[in-house]
C-alpha cells in the first residue's frame, strides 16, 4: 500500500522536494496538509455531478471538524495523519469550502475573484505550513505567503491550462487572458522574491518551493519542462541565500 509520503511525492514532487528541508516531526505535519489538500482538490475533479462534490466536501469537513473537537479520527490514512502529526487544521475548512468552486464550470469573472480562490486554496495551504514549521508566523510571512501563494497559483493555472482547455474551461477570467496571467505570475514572484528576506529559515520548508515559479514561467515560453535536478539546485541556492 502506498505510504502518504510516497503518494505526495508523486502527486505534489515540489512541495515534498521542499519539505526535506524540515525536521522529522514537522515535515509529517506537511505531508499530512499536502496529501489532504490533494484528496479534498480531488473529490471535485473526480465527480460529474457537483451534489455529490458537495457530499464528498461535506465528509471532509466534518471529518476534519471531528478532528479538531478531539474525537477519533475517521478510518481515513489522511484524517489519521492529521490527527497523529498533530498538523494545524485551522486552514482546512477554508480550503475544503473554497474548492467547492471547482464544481461550478464558469470562469471567475474577475481576477479579484481569481485572487480570492488562490489565497484561499494555495495561500491557505502555505499558510498552515508554515504553521508546521515556524510558531509564531510573524507579519514578515504573511506578507510573502500573499504573494508567493499567487506566484505559484498562476504558475500551475499556465501548466495546468492544457489540461483545462480540453475539458471546456478556462483558467482565466472573463476579462483576462494567459498573456496578463503570465504578467502577473512574474509581479507576484517578484514581490515575493523580495520579501522572502524577512522569512524565518524555520519556515523555508513550507515556501521554499517558489523559488520554482521563474523556472516553470521560461520553461512555458520555451515549450519545455523543469527537470529534477534543476529543481533541487534552486531549493539549494534558496536555502542557502534565503530568498526564494
Amino acid at each position: 500500500m502506498e505510504t502518504l509520503d510516497a503518494l505526495v511525492r508523486r502527486v505534489d514532487e515540489d512541495r515534498w522536494l521542499a519539505s526535506q528541508f524540515a525536521p522529522a516531526d514537522a515535515r509529517a505535519k506537511l505531508i499530512a496538509l499536502y496529501a489532504a489538500y490533494y484528496d479534498i482538490a480531488r473529490t471535485t475533479q473526480a465527480v460529474r455531478e457537483a451534489a455529490l462534490g458537495d457530499i464528498r466536501l461535506e465528509w471532509w469537513r466534518a471529518g476534519v471538524e471531528e478532528i479538531a473537537d478531539g474525537k477519533p479520527a475517521r478510518a481515513h490514512p489522511v484524517l489519521n495523519a492529521l490527527n497523529d502529526s498533530g498538523a494545524p487544521l485551522g486552514v482546512l475548512p477554508e480550503i475544503i469550502a473554497t474548492r467547492a468552486r471547482d464544481l461550478d464550470a464558469a470562469p471567475f469573472a474577475t481576477w479579484a475573484q481569481l485572487d480570492a480562490y488562490v489565497d484561499a486554496t494555495a495561500g491557505a495551504l502555505m499558510r498552515g505550513a508554515t504553521q508546521a514549521c515556524a510558531s509564531g508566523v510573524g507579519d514578515e510571512v504573511q506578507t510573502f505567503i500573499q504573494s508567493g501563494a499567487r506566484a505559484w497559483g498562476y504558475a500551475g493555472l499556465l501548466r495546468a491550462a492544457p489540461h483545462w482547455q480540453a475539458r471546456g474551461r478556462s483558467v482565466v477570467p472573463r476579462d483576462g487572458s494567459i498573456e496578463e496571467m503570465k504578467q502577473r505570475a512574474w509581479a507576484m514572484y517578484g514581490a515575493a522574491h523580495e520579501a522572502s528576506r524577512g522569512v524565518p529559515a524555520a519556515a523555508f520548508a513550507a515556501i521554499g518551493y517558489v523559488a520554482f515559479v521563474p523556472r516553470y514561467l521560461k520553461a512555458l515560453a520555451r515549450g519545455r519542462d523543469v527537470s529534477l535536478f534543476r529543481r533541487h539546485v534552486a531549493l539549494v541556492v534558496a536555502s542557502a541565500t534565503g530568498r526564494v
